[in-house]
């Protein structure tokens, strides 16, 4: 499966990765994950306006199971990060590159015919960065679900709190999958701004 995305926020922010995940030698349970980033965030702190740009990439294994109505992955794998911090001296921590260890955990569990609950995060030791989003979902033409997001993500020197509306799981054609999100966004430091994205997956 392809999968690829972008969003965007008030203040300039933006972020859009483009990945891949394909059974690891054909096996049923074990997966693996290929995916690059491009991104740009900012936060306030002491009165001082952060702004970091950067890209990452990432490769990771992972286990899956599912049941008959739901599914769970575990992965983990290097993650490499290259940030530009500006101004100069604001955050030694998180400019320049830096390697760390993923850990992921996602998985997705559905009620009934119509409703579903997914959720997906992710944790890297090194950099101590964090990213996840839980979704509750209903059913409402076809393939295409809309519901509720909430997103947190942050570092140890900020946190950014997200909460939107989503329609997923658009079909076009028969491979490509297609969806939308927009909500509000709190980050530290900064006033509230609004967000919002696309998204899209292609199966093989």
């Amino acid at each position: 499966m392809i999968f690829a995305g972008a969003s965007i926020a008030e203040q300039g922010e933006r972020n859009e990765y483009i990945g891949v995940t394909t059974p690891f030698f054909s096996s049923r349970f074990l997966t693996q994950r290929l995916a690059i980033s491009d991104y740009y965030y900012q936060y306030g702190t002491n009165g001082t306006t952060v702004k970091v740009r950067g890209q990452a990439a990432e490769v990771a294994l992972g286990a899956q199971a599912a049941w008959q109505r739901g599914w769970v992955e575990a992965s983990t794998g290097p993650r490499f990060r290259h940030n530009r911090v500006t101004p100069p001296g604001a955050n030694a921590r998180a400019d320049g590159s830096q390697w760390g260890l993923a850990l992921g955990l996602q998985g997705e569990q559905r009620f009934g015919e119509d409703w579903a609950f997914n959720g997906i995060g992710s944790y890297t030791i090194g950099p101590a960065s964090y990213w996840g989003r839980a979704r509750f979902l209903h059913r409402t033409f076809g393939d295409a679900w809309a519901g509720v997001e909430v997103i947190k993500h942050g570092d140890p020197d900020y946190r950014a709190t997200q909460g939107g509306l989503v329609l997923t799981g658009i079909k076009i054609g028969d491979k490509f999958d297609i969806g939308f999100y927009a909500g509000v966004k709190k980050t530290s430091g900064q006033p509230r701004s609004f967000y919002g994205g696309i998204e899209l997956t292609k199966g093989f």
